[in-house]
């Protein structure tokens, strides 16, 4: 029995040095079905997709805006060869609107003043009315707004402008803005329509003066 026992104990031994008691790692082998093709890669990396502020500014895209937020509209006018003035921007006079437009809830032009400008004063004039050059009147609030005051206006938070006017069918603005450093300030003109029924036209002219 000794000897039985000295026997299997040795041929177990010498069996566990023969088999690894690690498994070799297995590679898949070229053009194996396992083996993650270049298109698969592709689609996973596709799938994987970034949310928040800096990935839309890194894809360009825009926010999409917050429930109850202020719905503005923009109007655009370009000014003509004649209008603009070469030279120191002191002494100039720079075009900001002349255009008729409706608004239906609001409406904002977008404007810069230029750097160093010590002086600036926006001048100009509006009348609302039911129907384009009708006499019917039409009021509206007339705000001007720098970028933080329209972001504010936007998100309907509460907040300052830099120059408002209540509700009125026609207004004559003559408001001193304040001086620019090195650098353009961008401002917005603001119509805003408080009323629920009426949609009124306005009529608007407005230049800045340095």
């Amino acid at each position: 029995m000794v000897a039985v026992m000295i026997a299997g104990g040795m041929y177990s031994w010498n069996r566990m040095r023969q088999v690894p008691l690690i498994a070799p790692a297995v590679v898949p082998k070229a053009g194996s079905a396992n083996a993650p093709t270049f298109d698969e890669a592709e689609q996973a990396q596709q799938a994987v997709k970034f949310a928040g502020p800096l990935a839309n500014y890194m894809t360009k895209q825009e926010p999409q805006p917050s429930p109850g937020a202020q719905q503005v509209e923009t109007v655009t006018w370009v000014p003509t060869a004649s209008d603009h003035v070469g030279g120191s921007v002191v002494g100039s006079t720079i075009p900001v609107l002349h255009k008729t437009f409706r608004v239906r809830s609001a409406v904002q032009v977008a404007f810069n003043l230029p750097a160093h400008a010590a002086n600036p004063h926006l001048r100009g004039s509006y009348q609302s009315s039911e129907k384009p050059g009708g006499d019917a009147d039409a009021p509206v609030e007339f705000l001007v707004l720098n970028d933080q005051q329209f972001s504010d206006l936007l998100s309907r938070r509460s907040g300052d402008a830099t120059f408002s006017s209540d509700d009125a069918p026609a207004g004559e603005v003559n408001a001193s803005l304040p001086p620019t450093m090195n650098q353009a300030v961008k401002y917005h003109l603001v119509f805003r329509n408080n009323s629920r029924g009426e949609k009124p036209f306005v009529q608007a002219d407005f230049r800045m003066e340095f």
